[in-house]
């Protein structure tokens, strides 16, 4: 009895741990939608020939012609301490296949994920994008002294978030007079958001086990729940920018994200199952059976954002550089993104970039580099830590251009 009670909770509390859900530290998700973005650090405000205009201004979809088809992913985080979590993961599972028993204690892990697809052509653009949490929480205790009851004890908690944006973008020439263009541009989005959480907790004793095949009944030391919830909402928002180029040389840019919303629909899904281990083979018995329920919510818009940035090229060279400022409701910048992008070559593009706080002190790092050759160009790009500068994220890209 005691190692079939021992197999029979290894295999519950670890293969529904191996499972991923959600929160992360990583604060910059836009940049995990593009490589050329997370290369610039994010500055992209007044960057005019980049597909991902919806994302980052959509008044320079106005300065992109071209029928381009863009594929897009992002992952973090990607530091030492998560890949060591994740090879924890790896060997737990190699555990399970010997027959195992896996360490005790507890194991979490973390990961961001963002992505995009974009099919455009000149002043109009379709564009799908999203990002998503995700973290898996498990612990796991075993007392088998001989001496003592056998007791083991589990418990998972898992949360996952998603992000999901359609958004429609179209831009309109305002001004194309002695050098002087502006452009302006209003992304319309449907946004879906999902919030789900779910647990396991499982306790299990030699003694109870066997009292619960005699009586017939759970005790209270013994137990097995399962819960869930799912927070899902969705509206549609406005976004709104200007594009200004005043020479080849010298642009500007502002974008108001999330400057109108309109709320549609906000539910929240429940369910709940309780029960207990009636024999040594896996066998519950349920003495809650697993029901959900349905009620509305309200949806929660998401701030207002504004973001101003301006662009220089240095003849000669073909440099880039490019400046953003994320600022508050009252035009106070919260932080500053700086990048830079070098042409090597005549098919190859470099880039680097920076984030800074308000005072200036750098909270990332970014390098990234661009292959364009005929109609295919593929970006990738990695964010660093500047205080050991190990990578914590990384975007690839592939593109194709008519």
């Amino acid at each position: 009895m005691k190692r079939s009670l021992i197999l029979l909770m290894i295999l519950l509390i670890s293969l529904v741990g191996i499972s991923y859900a959600a929160s992360t530290t990583f604060a910059y998700k836009d940049l995990l939608y593009d490589p050329r973005a997370m290369g610039m650090a994010g500055a992209m405000t007044a960057l005019a020939d980049s597909p991902t205009s919806a994302i980052y201004n959509p008044a320079l979809m106005g300065e992109y012609s071209k029928l381009t088809l863009k594929l897009g992913l992002g992952v973090a985080p990607l530091d030492k301490e998560n890949r060591d979590k994740l090879n924890t993961f790896v060997e737990y599972l190699k555990a399970l296949q010997s027959d195992s028993e896996t360490p005790n204690g507890e194991l979490s892990a973390v990961l961001s994920t963002g992505g995009y697809l974009h099919l455009g052509i000149s002043k109009l653009g379709l564009t799908l994008f999203g990002n998503g949490d995700l973290n898996a929480y498990y612990y796991k205790y075993t007392a088998n002294d001989s001496s003592s009851d056998l007791q083991l004890e589990g418990n998972v908690t898992l949360d996952g978030n998603l992000k999901a944006n359609g958004a429609l973008t179209v831009a309109i020439p305002a001004i194309d007079l002695l050098g002087l263009k502006v452009n302006l541009g209003a992304n319309v989005r449907l946004v879906n958001e999902y919030y789900v959480n779910t647990s396991v907790q499982a306790k299990a004793t030699q003694t109870g086990v066997a009292q619960a095949i005699v009586e017939g009944q759970p005790n209270d030391n013994d137990y097995f729940r399962r819960s869930f919830n799912l927070n899902e909402q969705r509206y549609v928002s406005f976004d709104v920018g200007a594009y200004a180029r005043f020479s080849p040389f010298v642009a500007a840019g502002i974008v108001v994200k999330d400057a109108f919303g309109i709320p549609l629909e906000g539910k929240i899904t429940s369910g709940y199952e309780e029960g207990y281990f009636s024999d040594t083979s896996g066998s519950i018995t349920t003495t809650t059976p697993y029901s959900e329920s349905t009620s509305p919510m309200d949806v929660t818009l998401p701030d207002m954002s504004l973001k101003a940035g301006v662009f220089v090229k240095i003849p000669v060279l073909a440099t880039r550089v490019a400046i953003d400022a994320d600022l508050d409701k009252n035009f106070t910048p919260i932080s500053y993104r700086v990048g830079v992008e070098q042409p090597l070559f005549f098919v190859l593009t470099a880039r680097g970039g920076a984030v800074l706080d308000a005072n200036l002190q750098p909270q990332i790092y970014t390098l990234g580099l661009g292959a364009n050759i005929l109609l295919v160009q593929a970006d990738m790009a990695i964010v660093l830590d500047p205080t050991n500068m190990a990578p914590v994220a990384g975007s690839i890209s592939g593109s194709v251009r008519f």
